[in-house]
């Protein structure tokens, strides 16, 4: 275990003691679970062998206070288990039980599901497959169960406080879930880590050393009953993190990591480490007003541009998010085309009526009139074609042999300002199967009233805009 200074040690055993959930807390959960454990068994068209068991990080005792989510699985014993037969005898009667009481929407991942929201909890209620042996596993979600089983034969009480200032650590990075949003790491994710290192800054003190395809074993026996370390390092090369899942070291728990996600882990690590501090846990960005972020963006000679998009029926976070990503790096590939420089980009959504994908533009985005292009460097063919396709493209104000030798034409833009080239863009190829571009909002003083009132939403604008990051902060 490694050895922690007096302050750090303190640091660390007053955040478990603030992390650890309440007994009332504790108590509402389990009445929770209890009540939807009794309509689930109570619905009437279940025709085969079920369990509910209560899984996730409440069943393995590593929730955050005022953060707890209940899953809560129905584990159905049935070969020819469909959506539809979910959708038809379990979701839509739950959805039409007692429990219609809370604020309860169907879900769609694996399988379809439920989730409801009631007294500062968030319930998803997910149908899976019984499997008995890890060998049965069908979709994704029916390995939860031997996730909850193999963490709790692992973790004591004193390892469970240190997953939850991990996780707390990897959420105020904003690199916390393995949701397309986040390509974090996962609350399973985090337990793995604890589990191989023993503590948060055992956990830090190695995260720290990772490179790009770092390959952690947190179960040694159990890997080598599958797979050699360079069979792991094939099976999964071109993963960021490569953590062999003990459950079923076929697949890599840390799929979801993406390169940008592991190097924020890094630097977030050593960052704490040199200087550690409760910042890194406990720090929300105060909203800039939008005259602010005007004023910085033209002192650092950019531009912020937002691209609006509606959602116009409701779909999963995940494809949303993935849509939105896909989106932006269109855009961002569309401009570059033109030498519009897009320096960075980020996108934001409210998951339910609409999403915007932020560009952060050099130059203010607006280029010369014209710029030069340069010919080959040999004589022959290729230089009297140069010399030719400009001559006569009636773009082209000068074509010359350069005083260095080097062919040059001096073309007019086509698109000088990342507007002309969107307005004169078709719709569709900015838009997408379920986002719909509704509005390019060329700065920051243009942001719309309802976007301004939208404190979540300028938190992300004005930590894009300053590039606020948690990571390189000097507060104590």
């Amino acid at each position: 275990m490694v050895e922690l200074s007096e302050g750090l040690s303190e640091l660390i055993e007053g955040l478990k003691e603030e992390l650890r959930p309440t007994h009332e807390e504790l108590r509402k959960g389990l009445e929770l679970f209890e009540e939807v454990r009794r309509v689930i068994e109570s619905l009437p068209h279940i025709d085969c062998d079920f369990k509910v068991s209560l899984e996730g990080s409440f069943a393995k005792g590593t929730s955050l206070r005022g953060d707890i989510d209940l899953d809560v699985f129905i584990l159905l014993r049935k070969e020819d288990l469909s959506d539809e037969w979910i959708k038809r005898n379990i979701v839509e009667q739950i959805l039409n039980s007692n429990l219609r009481k809370y604020q309860i929407r169907m879900k769609y991942a694996s399988h379809p599901y439920v989730t409801l929201r009631t007294q500062g909890f968030e319930v998803d209620v997910v149908p899976a497959y019984w499997a008995r042996d890890v060998r049965e596993i069908i979709t994704p979600v029916d390995r939860t169960p031997f996730h909850t089983r193999y963490v709790n034969s692992k973790l004591d009480d004193r390892l469970r406080d240190e997953v939850r200032v991990l996780k707390k650590f990897m959420k105020s990075m904003n690199i916390y879930g393995a949701e397309v949003r986040f390509e974090g790491f996962s609350g399973y994710l985090t337990e793995l880590l604890i589990i191989r290192y023993r503590s948060f800054v055992g956990v830090l003190e190695a995260l720290s050393k990772w490179r790009e395809g770092e390959v952690v074993v947190v179960d040694v026996d159990v890997l080598r009953d599958y797979l050699t370390l360079d069979n792991v390092k094939r099976a999964f090369r071109g993963n960021a993190l490569i953590v062999p899942d003990p459950v079923d070291p076929r697949r890599n728990a840390a799929s979801a990591v993406s390169g940008r996600t592991l190097k924020i882990a890094v630097v977030s690590a050593r960052s704490f480490l040199r200087k550690p501090s409760k910042s890194f846990f406990y720090r929300e960005l105060k909203p800039a007003k939008p005259a602010e972020l005007a004023r910085f963006v033209e002192e650092t000679g950019r531009r912020v541009m937002l691209l609006r998009y509606a959602i116009p029926h409701e779909i999963p976070p995940d494809v949303l998010w993935g849509e939105l990503k896909r989106l932006s790096k269109r855009v961002v590939n569309l401009l570059r085309t033109y030498k519009l420089e897009v320096m960075d980009f980020d996108c934001w959504s409210d998951e339910s009526t609409q999403a915007l994908i932020a560009l952060d533009l050099e130059r203010g985005g607006e280029l010369p009139a014209y710029e030069v292009r340069l010919g080959p460097p040999g004589i022959g063919d290729e230089l009297h074609s140069f010399v030719e396709k400009h001559r006569t493209s009636g773009r082209a104000t000068a074509v010359w042999i350069a005083g260095d030798g080097v062919p040059k034409a001096m073309v007019r833009r086509k698109y000088r300002r990342p507007e002309e080239l969107l307005q004169a863009t078709e719709a569709k190829q900015l838009s997408s199967k379920d986002l719909t571009l509704a509005d390019v909002i060329k700065n920051c003083v243009d942001i719309p009233d309802d976007l301004k009132a939208n404190a979540e939403f300028m938190r992300w604008l004005t930590a894009f805009t300053f590039k606020t990051q948690p990571y390189a902060t000097d507060e104590e």
